[in-house]
């Protein structure tokens, strides 16, 4: 099989006796693809065509049978619901249209068929040239082809109604009800006002629903405001949730045991990680005051603890900043919105498929990104770690120079301890002793 059809099933293997099979999979994919598309647009016609009957009968000022404007607000209202469940339709034919697509380049990354390389003929974006399924929006921006259902619908019915109460302001009164009397009161409310409801309502089941598996609209703002303050970031987030899956599988898959890191990652990393949505205010107040030496002096000689510079940032932050978020650029840019994303985070997984995520995705030294590449990196060939080998492991994360304090390893040692987790000193000092002497970390 091709290593770009490894890249997204790096577990699935299939023989030449099944090429013929998934071939046909692919040729019947393709087409169900244009046939929902075809349709989709055909639907998107007669919408269009049947709101074109309909407006002039609203606008119009010829007698008719049935007296329309004597009724406009309850065919208004009646045509808004049925508008409502119509926009629900499109929306689950295009999920339909866009699993389809994916599924199509799945299938042609399997058979090993790349358009990757004539992308200026056929765009990366679309499904006739993609590489990477996820390329392929659900929501492809409201100027695509795809958003015309909801532009029709919406300009259509704001259309009835502006015409239906002949753009007059309407109103309905209220009762203020005192200690000492009652006041009754008229309240005007702009006929635009209507306008906005049905557009606000329109918009919010629209885009609601038109969301990939781990996306919702607080993120969908979250990547809004990200593009506005010019943020550094990745921002197509399925893809990479999906790659950091893919890291936790190869873990499975390498049948590497590291149970004994969940909680020794949790004591040195995030003591309160069980207990918070994400963020930890309290320890990013900490990690703030002790990037001052002055506060750091105060608190060593007060509480007789060693205090060490650190950010404040949880697990999950630091998870954020890992998978989404470039680290050269302004720390507080870069801080709030790793907060921004934790909450999402946090909301979409559990705590121990966060943990997972981490150990599978972060960096645990220069240039070595994930459990699997450490191991290979410190330790060779290890499928059970070792508590002091998840000591030096956890020890090592984001440490970009290579290098080792004996101050810090005596801190989170009786870090550890505290918690009643068991370690050995000297097994670790021989680790340490070892690494340095292979020139893979330093001592300063």
């Amino acid at each position: 099989m091709d290593s770009k059809g490894e890249q997204y099933f790096p577990t699935y293997k299939f023989d030449e006796k099944s090429r013929d099979v998934l071939l046909k999979e692919f040729e019947e994919a393709q087409k169900i693809a244009n046939t929902q598309t075809q349709a989709y647009a055909q639907v998107t016609n007669l919408i269009l065509l049947a709101f074109a009957i309909i407006i002039p009968l609203f606008i119009s000022k010829e007698k008719y049978s049935i007296d329309i404007k004597e009724y406009s607000l309850i065919f208004v209202f009646v045509i808004f619901i049925f508008g409502a469940i119509l926009l629900r339709y499109f929306i689950e034919v295009q999920k339909q249209i866009i699993f389809n697509a994916r599924k199509v380049i799945t299938l042609r990354l399997m058979l090993g068929i790349d358009y990757g390389h004539i992308n200026l003929t056929l765009p990366n974006w679309r499904v006739e040239g993609a590489t990477n399924p996820f390329a392929i929006k659900f929501f492809a921006g409201w100027l695509n082809f795809r958003s015309t259902p909801f532009w029709i619908l919406t300009i259509a019915l704001n259309i009835l109604f502006a015409s239906s109460i002949e753009m007059k302001d309407f109103s309905f009164t209220i009762m203020y009800i005192s200690k000492f009397f009652n006041i009754n009161q008229e309240i005007k409310i702009p006929w635009y006002f209507g306008n906005c409801i049905i557009t606000f309502i329109y918009y919010y089941v629209f885009r609601k629903n038109l969301v990939d598996r781990h996306e919702n609209l607080y993120l969908i703002y979250i990547k809004k405001l990200a593009n506005i303050f010019k943020l550094k970031a990745f921002l197509d987030t399925e893809y990479i949730l999906y790659r950091a899956k893919l890291s936790v599988i190869e873990l499975q898959r390498l049948n590497i045991d590291y149970n004994s890191m969940y909680e020794i990652l949790k004591v040195i990393e995030d003591h309160n990680y069980d207990k918070h949505n994400g963020v930890d205010f309290k320890a990013l107040v900490r990690g703030a005051l002790s990037q001052f030496k002055v506060y750091r002096s105060y608190h060593n000689n007060k509480v007789k603890a060693i205090m060490v510079k650190s950010g404040g940032s949880t697990i999950t932050m630091q998870l954020t900043r890992t998978l989404f978020i470039q680290t050269r650029q302004n720390a507080l840019k870069r801080k709030i919105f790793e907060i921004l994303f934790s909450f999402w985070l946090n909301k979409q997984f559990s705590k121990k498929e966060i943990l997972d995520f981490y150990i599978a995705s972060v960096r645990f030294e220069n240039k070595i990104l994930g459990l699997a590449n450490a191991i290979k990196f410190f330790f060779g060939d290890i499928s059970k770690l070792t508590n002091e080998e998840c000591f030096v492991l956890v020890e090592r994360l984001s440490n970009v120079s290579s290098t080792f304090k004996e101050e810090r390893i005596k801190f989170l040692i009786a870090k550890l301890e505290k918690k009643n987790i068991v370690l050995n000193k000297k097994n670790i000092y021989a680790i340490y002793s070892s690494l340095e002497k292979d020139n893979k970390i330093k001592k300063i």
